[in-house]
């Protein structure tokens, strides 16, 4: 699978990702010169930031802040806080992982810390510690249980009483 075709690509699907245990779907394709690639054997020190795809099959140790699709290989590593729109995890990372849309981890993938995303996906087989926060797409308010404002209504007017 090349990491650059002529055609475009759309999101790519649960079956295809990382989800069905496959390496992430790159994105990057159909989008020549607009992705920025951190290629294996390659050290990254400090914060990344962008508005581009990226590609990270090397090592970073920072913040990464993108406001597009985000893939961490299968060989990639991230130690720091990494956000993106869209965040596929094949490889390591060691920090909390916020997606504005959707965050997958792919059954190689492992995850130390926290994640935030409207939808998270985690393939059987990936490694996961820490705590998961899905939120609505509008936003930034945890989602709740249905029925749990009527129950924690009803213990607040017993409180007070």
């Amino acid at each position: 699978m090349s990491i650059f075709r002529r055609n475009p690509v759309a999101a790519p699907s649960p079956a295809a990702g990382p989800a069905a245990g496959g390496a992430p779907a790159p994105a990057l394709a159909g989008r020549r010169g607009t992705g920025t690639l951190i290629a294996a054997g390659t050290l990254v020190k400090g914060e990344l930031s962008g508005s581009t795809d990226l590609l990270i099959e090397g090592e970073v140790e920072g913040a990464v802040v993108v406001e597009a699709l985000v893939v961490v290989g299968a060989g990639g590593s991230v130690r720091g806080p990494l956000q993106g729109r869209l965040v596929q995890v094949a490889g390591r990372v060691t920090g909390k992982v916020t997606a504005a849309e959707r965050l997958e981890v792919a059954a190689s993938g492992s995850v130390e810390g926290d994640l935030a995303a409207p939808r998270v996906v985690i393939a059987e087989g990936a490694f996961f510690r820490g705590q998961i926060e899905m939120r609505s797409d509008s936003s930034e308010q945890p989602r709740r249980p249905a029925g749990a404002g009527a129950e924690a209504a009803a213990a607040n007017e017993a409180g007070s009483e």
